[in-house]
Order: structure tokens, then C-alpha cells, then sequence
């Protein structure tokens, strides 16, 4: 028992070791008050990112974010729909500045825009440090070299600048760093007549799969991209629709891409069926159904962990919202803060589900063909405004403004809950749903597309059926 208890001991001693304080002290002036988050990903396969903690901007405009990490990671920072990112290593601490957007360039307002950070770099061989240095003799070789890519003889250069860099950075002994100069010069040469089979050796073959690796990854995926796909077009792959889709075999699956000679690696080849099977979903190649059943069974069965851990991520990731599937239940106040919901709203009706806000200019260019759908199709189609804006105020001012907006308009009140529910990318997005409570459309066609032809269809007064022998009247 003693005994136990000290691997138990020793277990939670490696673990507190590997796992180190990080902290960001920064300052964002012009975003006083507002929600500061950090993100990483979670997996360069998916891309699929996770929130590791959060903070608030104070009314001075600093901010403080503590985490643990156990290695180099490249992090996100995040105000409204703005994002810096950085590197952060073990147990260090950071001082940086958030700029804002700048005020020159239109800035959409319903998508991320990446914004300038200043870090207070303490040592050159700090990764920031490290990589800020890099990318500029990257670029300036790139910018002096440009008419031998034009020309397509550029291997001899790039493999100087290899030889110099390497000479550069001996000192420098930092594993994260030197992945970062090997595959931004992989990812550089695989645009040349650089052939796969020499690609492969050079950084694949014999190395370790570096799956929290931006750089890496970047590499990995270029070079395996669409490989399920395309080796299930050629002779000797023919048999993997067959195992997809007939036998829903995994076992089957990885002896045929077995047969592949940059597929022998038995990581790096369940890697690529993972990648394969993601891309698959989305351009039809195998059925949806089969796809889902054999990420099912990697979950189930790999006895790799980040494997387990992107395989899932794929999964929660796959749309839930298709035609047919139940649209996710909702209760919202209108201006006036009468609740309704969509129970009450499908009940007899169709609804077409408009989600917006004030300040999105094609939001509003859409809505000017609204008052016309409503006037043909009001009958059988309950129109539907979701804002997505900040306050109940904005909601009311904006219908007071626009008296001719005649249709229900409904307030967000759920924070992103019920965006993240309708998976909203972007405004505006558009819904179409039967009375039943199921999705017709998703996404629906807009007011200025062909929702008219569709609205048409399913409220055109159906045929009746005349048997022999009825009288016509």
C-alpha cells in the first residue's frame, strides 16, 4: 500500500513539474471594460479551438491572465471580434499591449479581424524573440531569391539559405524553434518541383509527429491532402469505398493504405485515414453515415490518445443542423419583452428564422425584400428578425426607426447560446422550418436569392386528385 501511494505521489510530482505557471500582464486601452479570452487549438486536423481562461479589461484598460502550460504553445488572444496571437512558453511571464483595429480599414463587424500586439521581448532567445527574427530573414530571402521561384530553380537557393540558417541558430538550443525553421522550409520547398518521395524522407519518415506544432501540421496536411480520397480513385486503392461504405471496416481500411508507400507507418497512416475521413464528409466521397461510424470506432478503438482526441473533435464538430433535424427549441422577448417561442411560432406556420444585427450592412440590404415576401407568403410563412445587438434598447430603437419592418422581431437574450445552437458563422443567416419543428432549409437561401421559389413551392395550393368517374364542376 505504501508502496502504491508513492507511484501515485511521484505521478502527480511529474505532472505538477511538467505543468507551469504562465502569466500575461497587458494592457488594451481601448477596449476598458470588455471580456478578454485566451484559445488555443485543440487539434491542427479539425481546428477546432478551446477556450483555456478568460479575464476582464478593467476600466484602465489593463488585464491579467493566468494559466498552467507543459509546453510551447502558440495562443490566441481575443476582445469582441478581435484576436492577437503569440507564443507562450513554461513558467514564463509576458508584458504586452493590444492595439486596436485600425480605423483606416472597413473592419466587418461580424467577422474576426486580427489586430497588432507588441511584446516586451526580455531575451533573443525567448520564442517570440526567436520567431519575429526568423520570419524577417525568411522574408528578406524570399523578397532577394524571387526570380528563381519565377524561373522554378530555386532548390540550390533554398538549400543555402537551409545551410546558413541552421549555421545562424546553432547556438540556439531550442527543439520548438528548430521544427519551426525545418518545416516553414518544408512548407516552402513542397511549392517547388520538390518531389513527394524526397519531401517524405526529408521530414516525414522517422519523425516524430508533432500534432501541437502549427508549423508542422501545416506541412503534414499540404502534403497528405485528399490522399483518402485520391488513392480511393486509383487501382490501387480502389477497395477503399468498398471497405468505407460496404464492409465499414477499419482494419479493412488501414491494410489497403497500407499499400501506399508514404502510408507504412502505422501512426502516421490511422493520422491520415482521421484527416481522409474529415475531408470525405464534406465533398461527398464516401456516405456521411459510414464516415461518422468509423470515426466511432477510432474513438472506440486507437491507442493513440491525440488520435482518440482529434477523431472526437471531428465528430462534435459535423453539423447537426440538416434538413430534417429538429431546429433547436427557443424562447425570446420581443421589444416590448413578450416572450416567444418557437413552439408557439411553427404552430401552424412555417418560419422563416432571420438572424441579424443593426450595424450589418448586407442584414439590412437583405431586409428591404422582406416587406414584399411577407405581403405574398404572410399567410402560411411567419417571418422571423432574431438581433443579435447588445441591448433590448438597440432592438426597439432600430423597429421604432423602421416602421415599415411590420414582421416579428425577437432579442437575443441568451449571450451565444442560442448562436452556437444555430451555428452561426457569420450575419446575416437564414433558417427555413416546417410546422413540424424541422428544418426545411439550413442554411436558407436569403430574401434576395431563391427563398421566393422555395416559399412558393410549399405554399402553392396542392393539386387535387381526380378519380375516374368524379364530376368536374
Amino acid at each position: 500500500m505504501l508502496r502504491f501511494c508513492s507511484i501515485l505521489f511521484f505521478v502527480f510530482l511529474n505532472l505538477v513539474c511538467f505543468s507551469q505557471n504562465v502569466t500575461i500582464k497587458g494592457v488594451a486601452s481601448k477596449q476598458k471594460n470588455k471580456e478578454i479570452a485566451l484559445w488555443v487549438y485543440n487539434d491542427y486536423i479539425s481546428n477546432t479551438e478551446k477556450q483555456v481562461t478568460y479575464s476582464e479589461i478593467d476600466s484602465a484598460g489593463n488585464f491579467l491572465l493566468e494559466f498552467n502550460s507543459k509546453e510551447i504553445e502558440y495562443i490566441t488572444l481575443k476582445i469582441d471580434k478581435n484576436s492577437a496571437s503569440m507564443y507562450i512558453e513554461p513558467g514564463a511571464q509576458y508584458e504586452v499591449i493590444i492595439f486596436p483595429a485600425d480605423s483606416a480599414v472597413y473592419q466587418n463587424p461580424n467577422l474576426e479581424h486580427d489586430v497588432k500586439i507588441s511584446i516586451n521581448l526580455k531575451s533573443k532567445t525567448e520564442i517570440n524573440a526567436l520567431t519575429i527574427d526568423y520570419d524577417k530573414r525568411f522574408d528578406d530571402f524570399l523578397t532577394v531569391e524571387y526570380p528563381s521561384f519565377v524561373r522554378r530553380n530555386p532548390q540550390s537557393k533554398i538549400d543555402s539559405f537551409k545551410l546558413a540558417i541552421h549555421k545562424f541558430y546553432a547556438t540556439v538550443q531550442n527543439s520548438y524553434f528548430d521544427a519551426y525553421i525545418t518545416y516553414t522550409i518544408a512548407a516552402l520547398e513542397e511549392k517547388t518541383k520538390t518531389s513527394e518521395k524526397k519531401l517524405f524522407n526529408n521530414y516525414i519518415s522517422r519523425k516524430p509527429v508533432l500534432y501541437n506544432h502549427p508549423e508542422y501540421m501545416n506541412f503534414f496536411n499540404t502534403f497528405y491532402k485528399q490522399k483518402i480520397q485520391s488513392m480511393s480513385q486509383s487501382k490501387k486503392g480502389a477497395d477503399i469505398i468498398f471497405q468505407v461504405n460496404e464492409r465499414n471496416s477499419l482494419g479493412g481500411i488501414m491494410n489497403v493504405l497500407k499499400l501506399d508507400e508514404f502510408l507504412q507507418n502505422d501512426t502516421i497512416r490511422e493520422l491520415v485515414l482521421i484527416k481522409g475521413l474529415y475531408e470525405s464528409y464534406y465533398n461527398g466521397t464516401f456516405k456521411r453515415s459510414k464516415i461518422i461510424s468509423l470515426l466511432e470506432q477510432l474513438v472506440a478503438e486507437t491507442k493513440i490518445s491525440e488520435h482518440q482526441r482529434i477523431a472526437q473533435n471531428i465528430l462534435n464538430s459535423f453539423s447537426k443542423l440538416q434538413p430534417g433535424a429538429e431546429a433547436p427549441y427557443f424562447e425570446l422577448p420581443d421589444k416590448t419583452g413578450r416572450t416567444h417561442s418557437l413552439d408557439e411560432l411553427r404552430s401552424k406556420k412555417y418560419v422563416y428564422l432571420i438572424f441579424f444585427d443593426a450595424n450589418c450592412t448586407s442584414c439590412l440590404q437583405q431586409m428591404k425584400v422582406i416587406p414584399s415576401l411577407k405581403k405574398q407568403y404572410g399567410s402560411k410563412i411567419e417571418f422571423v428578425s432574431i438581433s443579435t445587438d447588445k441591448s433590448n434598447v438597440e432592438l426597439a430603437d432600430f423597429c421604432s426607426k423602421n416602421p415599415i419592418y411590420d414582421w416579428l422581431f425577437l432579442y437575443d437574450n441568451t449571450g451565444s447560446q442560442l448562436k452556437k445552437k444555430y451555428e452561426i458563422k457569420m450575419l446575416p443567416s437564414y433558417f427555413l422550418i416546417n410546422p413540424e419543428g424541422k428544418f426545411v432549409q439550413v442554411p436558407a437561401e436569403s430574401p434576395e436569392g431563391e427563398i421566393e421559389r422555395t416559399l412558393y413551392d410549399i405554399t402553392k395550393p396542392k393539386n387535387k386528385k381526380i378519380n375516374i368517374g368524379d364530376k368536374k364542376n
